[in-house]
C-alpha cells in the first residue's frame, strides 16, 4: 500500500518507456517488505538543467539517470563517488541527508556479466569501445582498473574521444588509450587487434556500426552489446557466424540493477535474485 511515507525512487531519461527497471525494483521492494516504489519519468533532453533540482523538489529518495542526463547532471550534484568521477557520468543518485550524490554502477555491471556469462578475464586484453560518453567511459575505467593493457574508442566526435583517453589516461597510467573515428575504415584497420570490442553507441548510430567489417576479428573474441532493449542489435548475428563470442547487455542491466539497488536501500541482492524477479530464461 503506498502512503505518505513510501520512499519514491525512478529513472529519468529520454526514452525510457522500455525500460525493465520498474518491474525489477518494484518486485524487490515487494520481496523485501521495503516501503517504497520506482516510476519512470520521461523528461525531454531540453529540461536537463532542472533534473537535479526537480529531484530535490519533489523529494525523491534515489533515482537511476540514462541518456542524455548522466552527464549534463554532474554539476549541480553535492558529490559523487569516484567511479562516478573517472567516468565523467553518473547513473545512479541518491538522496542522503538532503545532499544529492552520484554513482556509476555501468563498469562494475558490465565487468560482473563479462565474468559470469562469458567466464572472461581482462588482464592482460586489448579491448575496442564503440562510443565516447558516459556509459563507454565507466567501462573503459573497470576494464584498466581490472588489467586490460590498451583501449581504443571509436566516436563520431573524435575530440570526444580524445577527452576520454586524456582522462582516463591519468586515471590508469597502466593502461595505453587512443581515439579513431567510428567509421568502417578506421575499424577494419584496427579490428585483429581486439580482444574485446563492447558496443556502448545508441541506437542512432546502429546503421554506422551495422556496416563495419567484422571478418578481421578473430575467432574467440568478445563482442558485447550494452543496448539490452534492441531486438537485433548490430553485428551480433554476423559475429556469431564468425565464431565471436556474443553478449548482450542484459547481464549488465541485471548486475547494474543490483547495484543500484544496494545504494537505494542498502540491501544486498544477487544477479541471480535479479534474473529471476525479471523472468529472464529467454534473453
Amino acid at each position: 500500500m503506498i502512503t505518505g511515507q513510501t520512499r519514491v525512487f525512478g529513472l529519468i531519461g529520454h526514452p525510457v518507456r522500455h525500460s525493465l527497471s520498474p518491474a525489477m525494483h518494484n518486485e524487490l521492494f515487494r520481496r523485501r517488505k521495503i516501503d517504497a516504489l520506482y516510476a519512470v519519468f520521461d523528461v525531454l533532453p531540453s529540461q536537463s538543467g532542472g533534473v537535479a533540482s526537480a529531484i530535490r523538489t519533489l523529494g525523491l529518495a534515489g533515482v537511476n539517470l540514462t541518456v542524455p542526463f548522466k552527464e549534463s547532471v554532474l554539476p549541480d550534484l553535492d558529490g559523487y563517488s569516484a567511479a562516478a568521477a573517472v567516468a565523467g557520468a553518473v547513473n545512479v543518485v541518491v538522496s542522503q541527508n538532503g545532499e544529492l550524490i552520484g554513482h556509476n554502477t555501468d563498469g562494475l555491471g558490465y565487468l560482473r556479466a563479462l565474468k559470469e556469462e562469458l567466464g572472461a578475464e581482462p588482464q592482460g586484453r586489448t579491448v575496442a569501445i564503440l562510443g565516447a560518453g558516459g556509459t563507454a567511459r565507466a567501462i573503459a575505467a573497470a576494464l584498466a582498473a581490472d588489467g586490460v593493457v590498451s583501449v581504443t574508442f571509436f566516436n563520431r566526435t573524435i575530440q570526444r574521444a580524445e577527452r576520454a583517453c586524456e582522462a582516463l589516461s591519468q586515471a590508469h597510467p597502466g593502461c595505453r588509450f587512443q581515439a579513431a573515428p567510428l567509421a568502417a575504415g578506421s575499424f577494419r584497420l584496427y579490428s585483429p587487434s581486439f580482444d574485446i570490442v563492447v558496443n556502448c553507441t545508441s541506437g542512432g548510430a546502429a546503421e554506422t556500426v551495422g556496416a563495419f567489417d567484422v571478418r578481421g576479428l578473430r575467432a574467440g573474441t568478445l563482442w558485447t552489446d550494452v543496448n539490452y532493449w534492441m531486438p537485433d542489435p548490430p553485428q551480433l548475428v554476423a559475429c556469431a557466424g564468425r565464431g565471436v563470442r556474443i553478449q548482450r547487455g542484459i547481464g549488465m542491466l541485471v548486475h547494474q540493477g543490483a547495484e543500484s539497488f544496494r545504494l537505494f536501500t542498502g540491501v544486498s541482492v544477487d544477479g541471480d535474485t535479479v534474473r529471476g524477479v525479471l523472468d529472464l530464461g529467454g534473453w
